[in-house]
């Protein structure tokens, strides 16, 4: 999917890096509104996902468990908070799979 993402963009992007900053900037070249919220979202659960696990203790997982309210030590509830966002960007992309 990336590979072909890359070739449909317009503009030269060679020091574009990672896979969420070129689904941003196919989103913008597509004249797609409103699509921050998700790639912030994606930003997010990516840090999440580079900070968990392993690095509990760590800054990072701090900050970041802020953002999606792990603090609060109810797991379930968190859960299906990421779930919900996650649903919400893939209704966006069908909504718009005509523009994509």
């Amino acid at each position: 999917m990336k590979k072909n993402i890359m070739k449909q963009l317009t503009g030269t992007y060679e020091k574009l890096t990672g896979s969420i900053s070129k689904l941003a900037t196919w989103f913008m070249e597509k004249g797609l509104c409103d699509y921050q919220e998700h790639i912030k979202f994606l930003r997010n659960l990516q840090e999440l996902r580079s900070s968990g696990t392993g690095h509990r203790k760590g800054k990072s997982y701090q900050k970041i468990s802020k953002v999606f309210d792990i603090q609060k030590e109810n797991y379930s509830d968190t859960f299906v908070g990421i779930l919900n966002d996650a649903t919400a960007f893939l209704r966006y992309v069908e909504k718009n799979i005509d523009k994509l």
